[in-house]
Parts: C-alpha cells; sequence; structure tokens
C-alpha cells in the first residue's frame, strides 16, 4: 500500500515539473518571438537607413542609425533573456521528490515482494515432495 501512495506522490511530483517546465517553455517562446519583432523593425530600419543615406541630408541617416541600433540591442537584450532560462526552484524540488518516491517505491516493491516470492517457492517446493 505505501508503494502505491509512493508512486502517486512520484506521479504528481512529475505532472507538477512538467507543467513548470511548460510554463517556462512558453515564457522562452514569448520572449523569442517578442526578439524576432525587434529584429523585423531592426530589418526595416535598415532598409530606412539605406532610403536615407541615398539623400543627402545627413541629420535624418543619422536618427534612423540611432534607431536602427537601439533596435538591435533590444532585440539581442530579449535574446539572452529568453535563452537564460533556468529551471525554477520548484521544478527542481519537483523532480527530486519524484526521484525519491520512486526510488523508495521500488524498494518497498521489492521488500514487500520477498516474503511473497519466497511463499511461492515454498508452496512449489512442498508439491513437488509431494509428487516423490
Amino acid at each position: 500500500m505505501r508503494s502505491l501512495r509512493l508512486l502517486n506522490v512520484a506521479w504528481e511530483a512529475e505532472r507538477t515539473r512538467l507543467g513548470l517546465r511548460v510554463q517556462r517553455e512558453v515564457r522562452r517562446v514569448i520572449l523569442l518571438l517578442a526578439a524576432a519583432v525587434m529584429a523585423g523593425a531592426a530589418f526595416a530600419m535598415l532598409h530606412l537607413v539605406a532610403w536615407i543615406a541615398i539623400g543627402d541630408a545627413l541629420s535624418p541617416l543619422w536618427k534612423a542609425i540611432v534607431i536602427f541600433a537601439a533596435d538591435i540591442v533590444l532585440a539581442l537584450v530579449l535574446a539572452m533573456v529568453a535563452m537564460r532560462n533556468p529551471p525554477s526552484t520548484a521544478e527542481l524540488e519537483a523532480a527530486s521528490i519524484r526521484r525519491t518516491a520512486l526510488h523508495e517505491a521500488r524498494n518497498g516493491i521489492g521488500v514487500s515482494l520477498l516474503p511473497l516470492a519466497f511463499t511461492f517457492l515454498r508452496s512449489r517446493r512442498a508439491k513437488r515432495r509431494e509428487r516423490y
């Protein structure tokens, strides 16, 4: 009975860990999408910079270069935040609980099956002796 409870604890810990991992991955995808949007804006600004570079006025060109550089820096910051996404403490604890519960369940099942196995072997031996 204890083994079944431990397996249930392991199941709940794994379900919690997977739920937390899904949340972490969703945040990563959202940040990567924001980085992609910023990279698209930087690419659009690059076109604007080229268009302005063709003209004679320098003031609008430098404004476009500053906006372009800011978009690139923001896209890089968002991408680095998205890639630096370690598992949370709760996720690590859930994995630890799952491992411990599974280990204990394996030990518990093994110990509880030993008396059954010995009883089964004794009954087989007794039946063999009765035959002869």
